[in-house]
């Protein structure tokens, strides 16, 4: 995964060092890179936020439901973001490559 950053946010369960997002209304769609404290771990969690009466985002823990263009949209912003390591987007090409021939 990629290198640490600063945290921008913290919780008891986790650190979240880098964040992109899409509203759709009151929602935002997120992809994140984390570092799960328990397991001491990075990881990438997709996650949704509402806006809150207060102005400021809300974590929902539920499952991420979002269209393709949606996501595609996410995944596009994580790549520029760097979210995601070159390690990780070398073997999504490779992939994504070897499914055209197949």
């Amino acid at each position: 995964m990629a290198k640490q950053s600063k945290i921008i946010h913290e919780t008891s369960y986790c650190k979240v060092y880098e964040k992109v997002s899409i509203k759709d209304d009151d929602y935002y769609s997120c992809i994140e890179r984390i570092e799960v404290k328990e397991k001491r771990r990075a990881e990438i969690r997709f996650a949704l936020y509402k806006d809150t009466v207060r102005g400021d985002n809300r974590y929902i823990p539920r499952i991420l439901d979002v269209t393709e263009m949606q996501l595609l949209e996410l995944i596009k912003k994580a790549i520029q973001s760097k979210i995601f390591s070159d390690e990780f987007i070398n073997m999504l090409k490779e992939e994504l490559s070897s499914n055209k021939k197949s």
